[in-house]
């Protein structure tokens, strides 16, 4: 039989959906349903469609003759290829599928220029772990279930030498007190260090003891960290209806309602598609302000490629708000104007 690999189209979305719900099934089949169910919320048909569209969005479907019988779900992030997922049909297996299908999303990798690629695999599942190991991955952390709420293995291909603006990030978060940057910062930098990356944080607070402003500054790194202070971040957040233009970043996140209903024209550099209403969407998802901050923890772990799905936040916040949390995290991580 012949089997090809596509660029995963609308009509073929249903069929790669419920192989990727088999897929979870298998790997979490002593896990309970809402377990299974978390994993694929995330991969709901509709949005799969909207997706699509997205120039860093790659899924592959493989076809014997017309039916799809594998897929692989990745992302494309500062120059980094993320696998999320893959699988093949049962029926379809021992026919070197999952190979052919791993090596085009490498090559797909290479020809939109990326320096690296990256996965995670189940500690159990020796196969897949062998799998990865043929096609020029290699471990590179072990992240144990008291983060995660399972054990997983971090894997990374090397493409190319990394580039000099990938080796090292900076990300400034800023925002009034009780906006929850603390938290925010705490978060993002325990889920770094847990990917094995070198990671400073300092957090910076105004004169004032209460309604002051508070910014967060994260360095993070594949190698030791020499200087943790910066004057311009790569990626800024600000949470502020009252824009602080001391903030410096080359892409900035920003609270829409900041800017009114135009655009100031003030030295922040912020696409249209980066002005975010973080506080109505709230309270239009939420029914509350106070889910503004993890709807923008969503957002910014999506900009810097940060695959939140096997993530346990439990570990990061408190048990108050937490189903609620969760589920704005994931709402801004999937948010699109």
């Amino acid at each position: 039989m012949s089997f090809t690999i596509e660029t995963l189209k609308e009509p073929d979305i249903e069929a790669a959906v419920a192989i990727f719900c088999y897929i979870i099934d298998e790997l979490h089949a002593k896990s309970l349903e809402v377990e299974r169910l978390h994993f694929k919320e995330m991969y709901p048909a509709e949005d799969v469609k909207n997706r699509l569209g997205d120039k860093d969005c790659m899924y592959l479907v493989g076809k014997e003759v017309d039916k799809v019988v594998s897929f692989l779900f990745a992302w494309i992030a500062d120059g980094v290829g993320n696998i999320h997922w893959m699988g093949v049909a049962p029926e379809y297996r021992k026919k070197g599928y999952g190979d052919k299908l791993l090596e085009e999303a490498i090559q797909r990798f290479i020809k939109k220029g990326c320096y690296e690629a990256k996965l995670f695999t189940y500690p159990a599942e020796k196969a897949a772990y062998d799998l990865f190991q043929k096609h020029g991955f290699k471990e590179t952390a072990f992240v144990d279930s008291r983060f995660f709420g399972v054990n997983i293995i971090l894997m990374v291909r090397k493409i190319t030498p990394v580039p000099e603006e990938h080796r090292l990030k900076r990300i400034v978060l800023a925002g009034e007190a009780g906006q929850g940057i603390k938290l925010m910062a705490h978060a993002m930098a325990n889920i770094l260090a847990k990917l094995g990356k070198e990671v400073s944080l300092n957090l910076v607070y105004d004169a004032a003891v209460r309604g002051g402003n508070i910014r967060a500054e994260i360095v993070y790194s594949d190698d030791p960290i020499d200087v943790p202070f910066f004057e311009e971040a790569d990626i800024g957040l600000q949470l502020s209806k009252t824009l602080d233009l001391t903030v410096r970043a080359k892409l900035m996140l920003i609270e829409s309602s900041a800017c009114d209903a135009e655009c100031k024209r003030c030295e922040l550099r912020c696409p249209a598609s980066d002005r975010i209403p973080f506080e109505k969407l709230a309270i239009e998802q939420f029914s509350s302000p106070i889910f503004v901050n993890m709807i923008a923890l969503g957002k910014l772990l999506s900009k810097i490629g940060i695959n939140i799905e096997k993530v346990n936040f439990a570990a990061e916040f408190p048990s108050q708000f937490l189903n609620e949390n969760i589920k704005a995290i994931r709402y801004g991580y999937t948010y699109k104007d």
